[in-house]
């Protein structure tokens, strides 16, 4: 049986290949196209007690652990850069000030750690079910709470933020909903997800939904939010997929030279990097281009709206 879209609720689905996933949690599923609001995503949904075990040690089921390569660690803390810079573009733009923040899945707590030290007196707090993550955000000064405060009405949040999280949910509407239930009227909601990855990615898992603009779209209208802004960011799915032999290895190679201290060949600053001011960074994020705005699918999908 075919679940309905779980963005549009549509019945008019079918099956598009079978999900391509090797943990247990993700076995015996499908990938499904919805052709009312172009959403692609497994079904059946796996068991939400397995999900939620796989998602309590997310980082070293999806990954072997959270990086530590100091590449890695460079790239990370560009694309959170980036990602703050794009946002502060939309909160200027309406001058819409921030005091309370609520993160979800904030991880090693790169985004967090970006805004902090761009805004030091926010009260910044989060929700990450992943605990090895715990010590290092209280380090950094993030306030974690429990799921009770965030089903309540005791938080007031002018800003929550969703990076690399809404693709792993089962069921998007409801989670968007409650997770955005003490966000205040006019308060901001701020996502990034992979963009269509199963087209260009070897495996589909962990990733649950696979969102572009107009599926993307759909659910911020129907959970409640305006002045919806959308941007693609990074290579094109159309490039990413005839990634060569050679290329592959010339990006070994380059992170290699750049892991023992060959930045600055790699690290010119271009157009969408001002925010980037450690060449290491620039260095790590360039051949990946999450500086740059396209106008086709591309690798991140980033979203900014605000409650109506």
């Amino acid at each position: 049986m075919i679940d309905l879209c779980p963005v549009c609720e549509s019945v008019a689905v079918e099956i598009r290949s079978a999900y391509r996933g090797i943990h247990p949690t993700f076995k015996s599923l499908n990938l499904a196209h919805c052709n009312s609001c172009s959403m692609d995503f497994a079904t059946p949904m796996p068991d939400d007690k397995l999900l939620s075990e796989y998602n309590a040690s997310y980082f070293e089921s999806a990954h072997g652990g959270t990086a530590t390569n100091v590449v890695a660690l460079a790239f990370f803390s560009a694309i959170a850069r980036l990602r703050h810079a794009f946002l502060q573009t939309y909160l200027n733009s309406r001058q819409i000030a921030v005091l309370t923040v609520l993160e979800f899945g904030p991880g090693p707590g790169f985004f967090a750690n970006t805004w902090l030290a761009q805004h030091p007196s926010t009260t910044y707090m989060a929700r990450e079910t992943d605990t090895s993550c715990h010590a290092g955000l209280n380090k950094i000064g993030v306030q974690l709470i429990n799921e009770s405060s965030i089903t309540t009405n005791s938080l007031s949040v002018d800003l929550i933020v969703m990076s690399h999280v809404l693709e792993h949910v089962t069921a998007p509407k409801n989670f968007i909903k409650d997770a955005t239930r003490n966000l205040r009227n006019g308060g901001v909601l701020f996502i990034e997800v992979p963009c269509l990855d199963y087209q260009h990615k070897p495996i589909d898992e962990p990733h649950l939904l696979f969102f572009d603009k107009k599926s993307m779209q759909h659910l911020l209208i129907t959970t409640g939010f305006e002045n919806i802004e959308l941007g693609y960011f990074g290579q094109e799915i159309d490039k990413l997929q005839s990634t060569s032999g050679f290329k592959a290895k010339w990006m070994a190679l380059r992170s290699r030279l750049i892991g023992v201290g060959v930045v600055w060949p790699f690290a010119r600053q271009r157009d969408g990097m001002e925010t980037l001011i450690n060449p290491l960074e620039r260095a790590a994020i360039a051949p990946f281009k999450a500086h740059i705005e396209s106008s086709k699918p591309a690798w991140w999908l980033r979203a900014v709206a605000q409650k109506a």
